[in-house]
């Protein structure tokens, strides 16, 4: 059931867990206004996240293409790199 309820903050705020409850058991959209006119629309999402898309062969040879980019990096030195720049401030002292 798709429906929309609008409130004041008092009631959301005492009740907080009713109110998502609502939202995910009756897919119910609330909306949230404040005193001053601000208004707060919470509503359900998607139960598994965002849509996925649909691969395509260009995705598939773009995949394949990564294999081994990084065949030519020494991990030792690159390690040996992270390690001591870690030391390093990042930022200029403070004199004041």
């Amino acid at each position: 059931m798709l429906s929309t309820v609008s409130s004041s903050v008092s009631p959301c705020a005492h009740n907080l867990e009713d109110y998502f409850e609502r939202i995910v058991r009756d897919e119910e959209t609330i909306v949230v206004e404040k005193g001053e006119g601000e208004v707060v629309e919470v509503r359900p999402g998607p139960a598994n996240g965002l849509p996925k898309r649909k691969r395509t062969a260009a995705d598939h040879e773009a995949f394949l293409s990564s294999f081994g980019s990084w065949s030519d990096v020494d991990v030792d030195a690159f390690l040996k790199n992270i390690y001591e720049r870690r030391d390093v401030p990042s930022r200029p002292p403070v004199e004041l």
